[in-house]
């Protein structure tokens, strides 16, 4: 029970009251109505109900059992969801799912129709970092390309999918779910001439008016020199749409740190190199509210005391949403507002 007491004044008098709420355990609703072949046992199967909901699981007494309910970051910090087979179209191979990173982990479960993941926030390639008051835990899912290599070249019928989920932790709430596909199919609502998405690009140069290639070799860059960073609406079939970026981090293949780079479009005010900030020359192409440029100074991740590898990788990845007026003010704002 929750009690709060407050005091107030009538005329000269002081009095006081209290008031009182008993704690009530979030029970999943429509996450929990899960077929048997997909769930997932959240302890064991003699768990008691109590037992059970304390833990943010689904309860069903006939049969007995305790299962994670889907697409949930979970009490006891993992992630829950499933990855479908029509996320793509043809559609994609459940079973060459895995998640990227140093340390990749398979689905629980795998079916011609979907995988069913379940991931420690704390390993599988897991980057975590803080946004403002909110905590972010990122996961990458990719999938295994199948190639055969013939005398006259390579050739693969699979299409490479990247898909990020994201439990999202604000202090006080519960934990949420959400997904961002960095390889987007189009919808039956999306009407497009090409590829439809978001695309973070690297400028050659100041101006944006030529870029690296999407699959260059990892560029070598000195310490403290600038780079040109691009997020923007690639094939968009609407002009009116807008996109937001919510924040941008940088981080290295074979480590948890994480660093950020952009927070609500904003630069990071803990960064010693202000510099970074979103350009506004030379302007971006119309519409310009499709259309994102920063600059960030080059780093290198350094553990307490020596160097790392002076071969590592960083990577660069921003968070985005693509806003339709129509729908409402498109602002950037923080998360859990």
């Amino acid at each position: 029970m929750y009690v709060i007491t407050i005091d107030y004044m009538i005329v000269n008098e002081r009095r006081e009251a209290q008031f009182s709420c008993p704690v009530s355990i979030k029970i999943p609703g429509q996450e929990c109505n899960l077929p048997m072949e997909q769930r997932l046992l959240c302890g064991h199967r003699s768990v008691s109900k109590p037992h059970c909901l304390s833990k943010g699981c689904c309860f069903s007494k006939k049969p007995r059992a305790c299962y994670y309910p889907m697409d949930e970051c979970t009490v006891d910090r993992h992630f829950v969801f499933s990855v479908p087979a029509s996320l793509t179209e043809p559609p994609l191979s459940p079973a060459l799912l895995a998640t990227a990173g140093n340390s990749p982990c398979k689905p629980q479960k795998v079916t011609s129709s979907y995988a069913l993941f379940k991931i420690p926030m704390d390993s599988c390639g897991t980057h975590r970092v803080m946004v403002g008051k909110t905590m972010v835990y990122i996961v990458e899912v990719i999938n295994t390309v199948q190639t055969l290599s013939l005398n006259y070249g390579t050739i693969t019928r699979d299409s490479p999918v990247r898909l990020l989920v994201e439990c999202r932790y604000v202090p006080n709430t519960v934990l949420s779910v959400s997904y961002m596909v960095k390889t987007p199919t189009l919808g039956p609502n999306v009407q497009s001439q090409a590829v439809f998405g978001v695309q973070l690009r690297i400028a050659e140069n100041d101006l944006y008016t030529s870029y690296y290639p999407q699959y260059h070799q990892p560029l070598q860059m000195l310490l403290g020199r600038p780079l040109y960073l691009e997020v923007r609406l690639l094939n968009s079939p609407d002009p009116d749409l807008v996109l937001l970026v919510h924040f941008c981090v940088a981080y290295p293949r074979s480590g948890k740190a994480v660093w950020l780079l952009l927070y609500n479009g904003c630069p990071n005010p803990l960064d010693p190199a202000l510099q970074q900030a979103v350009l506004l020359h030379p302007p971006p192409p119309p519409p310009q509210a499709q259309t994102r440029r920063f600059t960030i100074t080059t780093f290198q991740f350094l553990p307490d005391g020596e160097f790392k590898d002076p071969d590592e990788e960083i990577y660069f990845m921003c968070s985005t949403e693509i806003c339709s007026p129509e729908d409402g003010p498109c602002v950037e704002g923080c998360f859990g507002q």
